[in-house]
């Protein structure tokens, strides 16, 4: 083997082994219990997780592994295929409807993963003169097959600048002109907007930023796109369950009519306590990305076992407010608490609460100090934030009790007071 074909790889294994020394690598533990619950087991004793996506306490629920367990003996492990040959299985539109009814919207399509909803939804939606031309073939009108053109013209992306990266890579796969705006700043997107020169205009926001915790504007982003003709997805990940009178999401924490957004995305994995994703509108145009998604037409479903356990999920958290009610105020005891011993919690706004540390290295030792204090509480860095702006992402749920948040006080303090001499 020559030089050059050698040298990708030792560069790799060379470059592996200076992060791991640096001590930038992320250290996660091997968990040999599930990690649902705020108490887990690592490396032989008890630990406190402040990072769990099981916000309302479903994923372990006796009735959602109930149902989850029927369709598991009536369907077996897998699907078998994907959905547009064999494996259309009737859980899965009963998941479907179930929230697309939750939500407020005519329909909704499912994927395996929420980073697959947004990685599919978005190009495709852009694809709608590649399809049209296609079906003309099909029925006759056209004799030729269109190719799906390197860019895709008449479109322009208007994309907030802290969306998640899923959002971030449907983007680029959409191969469109893109703007990005400030975060938060809506008079830049209508500057933007209004400077657009092109015929079809698409604006894509986080409903809750993932990072920061802190809520979009979306009456705001409503308003322009109506004002503008653009088409509107917000990603609502982390805020469907959990925001809202109901926990119907981010549309409905600020009174804006499901009408006024085209498609909202979201997830099963956060409040729902399973996995999966999904994209809810029109029925119409579910039915365009049932036909023009390239991550639900080639890859299988969701399990139908986890289709079942995750109906079930909605189901709950719905009629037992008391979870999300809870996991909120345990939100705001630690905000408050965390922010008064001087640590700075950005702009958090709900169950997402992050403790700004700034340096990588810093960030990294937090980690380990709460780490050896029996906590599990990983920090975020570049890339999934800005260089500098490294900081622990702490999640409060319904299952954690006020003493188990009083400790996790006391080790940040302990943590700050040894870093600080």
């Amino acid at each position: 083997m020559n030089d050059i074909t050698r040298r990708p790889p030792e560069r790799i294994k060379s470059l592996v082994r200076l992060i791991k020394n640096s001590g930038l690598y992320p250290q996660n533990p091997i968990v040999n219990s599930a990690t649902t619950e705020p108490v887990i087991w690592v490396d032989g004793r008890d630990h406190l997780l402040f990072c769990s996506n099981n916000l309302l306490g479903l994923s372990n629920h006796p009735e959602v592994k109930e149902a989850a367990a029927k369709a598991l003996d009536r369907y077996g492990l897998g699907s078998g295929g994907s959905r547009q040959m064999a494996a259309n299985i009737d859980v899965h539109r009963a998941l479907e409807r179930r929230i697309a009814e939750f939500v407020g919207q005519e329909d909704a399509i499912c994927f395996a993963a929420g980073y697959m909803a947004n990685v599919g939804a978005i190009p495709a939606i852009l694809k709608v003169d590649f399809i049209e031309a296609l079906a003309k073939v099909h029925l006759g009108h056209e004799s030729t097959l269109p190719e799906e053109a390197s860019v895709t013209p008449g479109w322009e992306i208007f994309s907030e600048e802290l969306n998640h990266a899923s959002v971030v890579d449907g983007v680029r796969l959409a191969k469109a002109k893109v703007s990005k705006f400030p975060h938060k700043d809506v008079e830049t997107l209508e500057k933007h907007l209004s400077a657009s020169d092109r015929e079809s205009k698409f604006i894509l926001s986080d409903g809750v930023f993932s990072m920061d915790g802190d809520i979009a504007p979306i009456p705001q982003l409503a308003e322009l796109a109506n004002t503008h003709d653009s088409l509107l997805m917000i990603d609502d990940a982390h805020g469907v369950g959990m925001l809202g009178a109901n926990g119907r999401g981010s549309l409905e924490h600020h009174g804006v009519q499901t009408s006024q957004v085209d498609l909202q995305m979201g997830t099963f994995t956060k409040a729902f306590g399973g996995v999966g994703g999904y994209v809810a509108g029109d029925r119409e145009i579910i039915d365009f990305l049932r036909i023009s998604a390239r991550t639900y037409i080639f890859s299988a479903p969701l399990p139908p076992a986890i289709a079942a356990g995750v109906a079930e999920a909605i189901d709950i958290a719905e009629r037992e407010p008391w979870r999300r009610e809870k996991a909120m105020e345990n939100a705001r005891y630690f905000r408050r608490e965390v922010q008064a011993l001087g640590f700075d919690t950005l702009g958090s706004e709900v169950h997402i609460v992050p403790v700004l540390i700034g340096n990588e290295l810093d960030a990294a030792e937090y980690t380990r100090l709460l780490r050896h204090r029996g906590i599990v509480a990983p920090h975020a860095r570049y890339p999934a934030v800005a260089l500098g702006q490294a900081r622990i992402r702490f999640v409060m749920t319904c299952e954690h009790e006020r003493e188990q948040i009083d400790y996790l006080l006391k080790c940040l303090g302990e943590a700050r007071d040894t870093l600080s001499h």
